[in-house]
């Protein structure tokens, strides 16, 4: 009986650990703080998400800083999971202060973050090319530009 109960929470593991190094990066077509549908698409390098308020604010703040265009043309896309935020705080708080960003960030509304791996106090950033996961990262807010070189 114990074994069966150890295989089947493997088997649990194995099936809800998030996306794997070699694996195809799904399609995520999500909308942004203006409303637009964006895609992850396969020119995309690098894919940046951001779980929590405080590394959301840094990495925001870090892309801030780049010229207009940066992440279009460094094809990054940037996710946040908002999807434990109060719809009154989004709409009222969030929502206006995303939209003074000079980039678009890709808003997670749903279960997609749950598929998504996570460290706390990190941001998650997927290396794709060709559609396929290269690496997954998790990197201090601090270390942003380290991921660049």
């Amino acid at each position: 009986m114990k074994n069966i109960l150890l295989i089947s929470l493997l088997l649990t593991a194995t099936l809800f650990s998030g996306w794997k190094r070699g694996e195809n990066f799904p399609d995520i077509a999500l909308k942004d703080q203006f409303g637009k549908v964006l895609k992850v698409e396969a020119s995309d390098r690098l894919v940046f998400v951001t779980f929590e308020k405080e590394t959301a604010i840094k990495t925001a703040d870090f892309f801030k800083k780049k010229p207009k265009g940066f992440l279009k043309k460094s094809y990054i896309k940037y996710l946040s999971d908002i999807s434990t935020m109060p719809s009154f705080i989004t709409s009222m708080f969030a929502l206006p202060k995303m939209r003074k960003y000079p980039f678009s960030v890709m808003l997670i509304r749903d279960d997609l973050g749950k598929e998504l791996d996570k460290k706390e106090g990190k941001i998650t950033v997927y290396r794709i090319r060709h559609q396929k996961i290269e690496s997954i990262e998790f990197v201090d807010p601090e270390q942003l530009s380290s991921v660049l070189q």
